[in-house]
């Protein structure tokens, strides 16, 4: 088990296991962390076993909508849904770029439908390469998804939209946010946690980490 401490001034200890298998404890200076560590033993090895088993449904494809393609190598970046094949070009900024196209025309669609039934009206609507979340609310109104989010299934990806749309009307994660959620995406508990899954099995994903240029 690798442990990595962050020394951060934070009031509480946070514990975290990233999907590459680090165990990472954010704590204020002083803290026990062997302590709390043992305490949560196996919570930890749930989650290890959780990304062992997540390893091998990450590589046995492409991700594309809750789903997995084949890879064919080719000279230009393909997404082909009727025979679920994706073709990898040689420089992978032209295959985010095609997922970015791909996915705009959806989030758009949604963040419509959903902006009308919440009341609320947001500005310019985002699809970036962002490395720690799914999607994101600026003070100003405007919203930022991720385009890892064309490898969910859609349900989830209707969760992320609403959700940022939330943020329209209280910035933080409070009771009233939640509330207003829950209104429109009641299971967004089982969202999240579905959420998590796929955040690993991407980071995972053979295909995923030469897109995004990581070891």
């Amino acid at each position: 088990m690798k442990v990595e401490v962050r020394w951060r001034p934070v009031k509480y200890a946070r514990l975290e296991v990233k999907p590459d298998g680090r165990v990472v404890v954010t704590a204020p200076k002083g803290f026990d962390v062997d302590k709390l560590i043992e305490k949560h033993s196996a919570w930890i090895e749930g989650k290890l076993t959780e990304i062992e088993g997540l390893k091998e449904i990450a590589n046995s494809g492409f991700p594309f909508k809750g789903e997995f393609y084949r890879v064919i190598r080719g000279t230009r970046a393909k997404v082909h849904e009727r025979f679920k094949t994706v073709t990898l070009p040689p420089m992978p900024d032209e295959m985010l770029n095609l997922l970015k196209r791909l996915l705009r025309p959806e989030v758009e669609g949604l963040v419509e439908e959903y902006a009308e039934k919440m009341g609320v009206s947001p500005k310019r609507v985002f699809i970036r390469d962002q490395k720690t979340r799914w999607g994101s609310c600026s003070p100003r109104g405007n919203l930022n998804f991720n385009v890892r989010l064309i490898a969910v299934p859609e349900e989830l990806l209707h969760y992320v939209v609403i959700h940022e749309l939330a943020h329209l009307r209280h910035m933080d994660h409070s009771k009233e946010f939640w509330e207003l959620v829950g209104r429109f995406y009641p299971d967004y508990r089982k969202a999240r946690e579905e959420l998590k899954k796929w955040w690993t099995i991407i980071e995972l994903n053979e295909y995923w980490k030469w897109m995004e240029g990581r070891p």
